[in-house]
């Protein structure tokens, strides 16, 4: 998988856009030869779609509207990663619900909420013309496409290729054109790049569709400007506030709908915030980003840093609940708006009937408002769509199953090298999709092979590639996902480099002040809760996405005593508190010093979204970047190097450097030197509480569902809330027996 920097010459001669302006002078336009301009809104379609315009005597009708979001380029039901099905995902699957729908109303709109034509080896067709993931899009004739950040992930003229693939409306209100650049001269007159909202027109009812892009992605691409080259990122709310205050007043439409790829708590503000702020002018707000799974209702002017009130039955965000969110109606609609989002992947499609009716005057009234997620996980998939994409389909398993390599020895510390502390097997999932890990992938606890391999990749491109003279003091990697592991004598696949770092990411070497390593190492440490006496398991701050904890490998090595204050940050992400937790006794042989300046290496959303927005570190402490290597992708150096040295040898990659203090020291057979207090726990009066989540006869506590969703309390031999018996034990058996553990896990 390799980045290109020219777009293909056939692209620029097939494309044609409707609607756009040429230039008067030869200057090419600045996507690199694709007909879109600089400092011109692109479109491709009227302001205002007339959908069905033959029935103006209807007195009634429901508009319905469907919506995915955070696909992730899942065109099958399929996760090459792993190599297997995955019942809770798909376009295809998606193609089978959107079919029915649209068979049982006459009025539906399709909207794609962002994040769609990246990751699950979608990167294998960046060349491609088209995207097949666009096209997959184009063969379900989908409405509507808001943009999300991950659309920004490669070069520009990929994400123009996509936009210009794409035969449906496209905005976002937050994405201009920069005034600043050499490509534009605007004289101070703000260009949307996007037409910042959409109107349909059904029967005379007008529905406005108003879009939204995370501003974070000049922060979260910011080793790599190439990608939103001559585009800016306003501030959400304000964006979203205008553009829906000018809709209302150029259209007056009867429904206002927000299509946003934001979360909810976003920077402190998020979706909630524009749904209590603008409650009387949005009827429902459909979103995506976080990957999330709810139905909720906002009130106006609700305090929108508390949750929301989730009006799904029984708080399962599959079917809306009247009981709860009541009648919505033109009587009660400037009082509340109601939020959705269908999680990722394809998880469910989103739904909301919109029911009007013409009053006296012969206007269109809201008369009520259902929303559904209609989950995937019994739908066959379309065959239809199958056969136009199964090309695609084999290409990515075919690619997946590649082989290069061998393993020898076991990665992760445990007696049979099973990831899952507990009962040393691999992740299980239940029905929906959600891991039931009794307890946390073990190689997040303590030092072991698995993320030594990432870091030492890191390590080992940078000295290799980078200028001369470089030697990297410290590197930092997360374990993205719980079903990362690799076992003595198992054949290494392409698909394993994809299972170890699902994402795209760049390498980036910097130089950063002692000081700030640490505080960044307490950053990262502040994903675990404060240990309590007792606990006899971790667990994790829920606020904190797993994906943001690192764990630091090279020469560096550090304490973590979970006792401790970790770090504390207000809702915009800035520091309150100092974190305590973390003790680096020495970094390339010698006693740690605050003042000292060290080489680091971090993978490029790192490098923007954290290192540079928390002040870390400048731009001008980057020192090198693989982006313009020919192997730049994290993911794809694990590849190269078992590609190279044709064995994985878990030896190469074992050695102690840290350790968490409550836990201790964990061998390469499972077994615990220098054990801490939890441990000690365990083997006392806590042993048969442990014994017994080790048969998954109690289970633990996760946080809201969702597949960010996290174990939030540690099981503790005092308290009996932090911990629940599984009411399948003894009657199930095998990975049956985990589904207990969904029965009852409440926050």
């Amino acid at each position: 998988m390799y980045k290109f920097s020219k777009p293909l010459s056939l692209v620029a001669a097939a494309l044609v856009v409707a609607g756009c302006n040429s230039s008067n002078d030869d200057t090419p336009p600045p996507s690199g030869g694709l007909p879109i301009e600089a400092c011109k809104t692109y479109s491709k379609v009227d302001e205002v779609i007339v959908m069905d315009n033959k029935k103006h005597y209807l007195q009634e009708q429901t508009i319905t509207i469907g919506a995915t979001g955070d696909m992730h380029g899942r065109i099958f039901a399929y996760d090459y990663a792993l190599d297997g099905v995955d019942k809770n995902a798909g376009f295809t699957k998606i193609a089978t619900l959107l079919n029915e729908e649209r068979a049982k109303s006459e009025n539906m709109l399709m909207i794609d909420l962002g994040d769609t034509v990246q990751g699950n080896s979608a990167e294998l067709f960046n060349q491609e013309p088209t995207h097949p993931v666009v096209e997959t899009m184009n063969f379900m004739n989908y409405d509507l496409w808001v943009p999300g950040n991950h659309e920004f992930d490669f070069e520009r003229d990929f994400l123009f290729r996509s936009l210009e693939g794409f035969d449906g409306s496209i905005i976002s209100s937050n994405i201009i054109w920069d005034q600043n650049s050499a490509a534009c001269n605007t004289k101070g007159k703000e260009v949307p790049f996007l037409p910042p909202y959409q109107v349909y027109d059904f029967n005379g009812a007008k529905v406005a569709i108003v879009g939204l892009t995370p501003s974070w992605v000049k922060v979260w691409q910011a080793a790599s400007p190439e990608n939103f080259r001559d585009l800016d990122f306003k501030d959400e709310f304000t964006s979203v506030s205008n553009a829906v205050d000018e809709v209302i007043e150029k259209h007056n439409p009867d429904v206002v709908i927000g299509a946003l790829h934001y979360g909810r708590k976003e920077n402190g503000d998020g979706v909630h915030k524009i749904a209590s702020k603008l409650a009387d002018k949005f009827d429902v707000i459909f979103m995506g980003h976080e990957h999330a799974r709810f139905i909720e209702q906002v009130d106006k002017d609700s305090d929108y840093t508390q949750p929301m009130l989730e009006i799904s039955v029984d708080g399962e965000a599959e079917i809306e609940d009247k009981d709860i969110s009541e009648v919505y109606n033109s009587e009660n609609r400037k009082t509340k708006v109601k939020v959705i989002e269908p999680g990722n992947w394809g998880w469910a499609l989103a739904k909301a009937e919109i029911e009007l009716e013409r009053d006296e005057d012969g206007q269109w009234q809201i008369v009520d408002t259902t929303l559904a997620n209609i989950k995937v996980d019994e739908v066959e998939e379309d065959a239809a769509l199958q056969n136009e994409m199964q090309w695609v389909h084999d290409k990515s398993v075919a690619d997946a199953n590649e082989l290069i390599g061998k393993v020898e020895g076991n990665f992760t510390n445990s007696a049979n090298g099973g990831a899952d502390e507990a009962t040393g097997e691999e992740q299980v999932l239940n029905n929906d999709g959600l891991r039931l890990y009794t307890t946390i992938h073990n190689a997040k606890l303590a030092d072991a092979p698995l993320s030594a391999l990432i870091n030492d990749i890191q390590i080992m491109n940078i000295e290799d590639k980078g200028p001369e003279g470089i030697q990297v003091d410290v590197s930092a990697a997360a374990i993205f996902s719980d079903a990362s592991n690799l076992f003595d004598g198992q054949e290494y696949k392409k698909k394993d480099s994809a299972n170890l770092y699902m994402y795209d990411n760049e390498l980036v070497a910097v130089s950063i002040k002692g000081s700030q390593l640490k505080d960044y190492m307490e950053w990262s440490y502040s994903y675990f809760n404060q240990y309590v006496e007792g606990d006899i398991t971790v667990s994790f701050n829920p606020d904190m996405p797993a994906f943001n904890y690192d764990i630091f490998g090279g020469s560096i090595k550090y304490v973590v005593d979970l006792s401790k204050q970790g770090r504390v940050e207000d809702s915009e992400g800035n520091k309150i508190t100092d974190g305590e937790r973390i003790e680096i006794t020495e970094i390339a042989g010698t006693d740690f010093d605050n003042d000292a300046t060290y080489t680091l290496a971090v993978n490029d959303y790192r490098y923007g979204t954290t290192m540079l927005a928390k002040g870390w570190i400048t731009e001008d402490d980057n020192l090198w970047q693989s982006t313009n290597e020919p192997v730049y992708a994290v993911r794809d150096m694990l590849t190269e190097y078992v590609e190279i040295n044709g064995t994985l040898d878990r030896k190469e990659f074992d050695y102690q450097n840290w350790y968490i203090k409550q836990y201790g020291i964990v061998a390469a057979d499972g077994t615990i030197t220098e054990q801490g207090s939890m441990i000690d726990t365990r083997e006392g009066e806590g042993q048969t509480l442990w014994g017994e989540l080790q048969n998954k006869q109690i289970c633990v506590l996760r946080a809201e569902a969702g597949a960010r969703a996290s174990i939030h309390k540690s099981v503790n031999i005092n308290d009996s809330s932090t911990y629940f018996t599984n009411p399948l034990f003894g009657s199930a058996e095998d990975d049956e027996l985990y589904q207990g553990c969904i029965y009852a896990n409440q926050p």
